[in-house]
């Protein structure tokens, strides 16, 4: 069974809230449970304790992804580690900076820790339902950032991705064709078959407790 001969699945609802998450998204690059497949890593990350007391400037969130967005990410990501706790698209653009920075760091050691924390963050927003970091994921897992290299769950993630309901209510595009080609080069048949297994059996994770509010 070929990716797209695969059954549709049927995209929760995540509401305005996510509608409006994955619009601010714009801007970036392009289970029973929720499953973590980066490991166990503390989502609080190995880092300077003083970036949870920096003071946030106006327009925090629009602010880090400017910073992101012009390649400063050491600045962002103190300011996106205080938006995190409570921010699905802080949690993305957090992982999208440490991933950054991770791949610039030259000891291969904190390189690596920063990829990996990076990784878990882009999963955290992605299992929320956020359809960039859905998106995201396909390269990271092709790629092997952060995560072990796992072209099933890079299938996975593309095929939720497709049939996100807010990536198609407010017209994101499908993924590239360079990484659509990427995937259909990595994955058999079979492959697709355990990718599209495994997208029928996610769920995503429970919203926040403010989400709503």
């Amino acid at each position: 069974m070929k990716r797209r001969d695969a059954a549709r699945i049927g995209a929760a609802g995540i509401g305005a809230a996510g509608i409006l998450a994955a619009a601010l998204c714009l801007g970036t690059p392009a289970m029973a449970a929720p499953r973590d497949d980066v490991g166990s890593i503390d989502p609080s990350g190995d880092h300077d304790p003083s970036e949870g007391r920096v003071k946030l400037p106006p327009d925090p969130e629009g602010r880090a992804v400017e910073l992101r967005l012009a390649g400063k990410c050491s600045e962002a990501i103190p300011i996106l580690r205080r938006l995190s706790e409570d921010d699905d698209i802080a949690e993305y653009n957090l992982g999208l900076c440490l991933v950054d920075v991770g791949k610039s760091e030259k000891n291969a050691q904190t390189a690596a820790n920063l990829k990996h924390e990076g990784a878990s963050w882009v999963l955290r927003a992605a299992n929320r339902g956020l359809p960039n970091a859905q998106s995201s994921l396909v390269a990271i897992y092709l790629d092997g950032s952060g995560v072990q290299p796992d072209p099933i769950e890079a299938g996975k993630w593309s095929l939720l991705y497709q049939e996100n309901g807010t990536r198609i209510a407010i017209g994101l595009p499908n993924i590239s064709s360079a990484l659509q080609a990427r995937l259909d080069g990595a994955l058999t048949q079979d492959g697709w078959v355990e990718a599209q297994s495994r997208a029928s059996a996610w769920m995503p994770a429970p919203q926040r407790a403010n989400a709503e509010n």
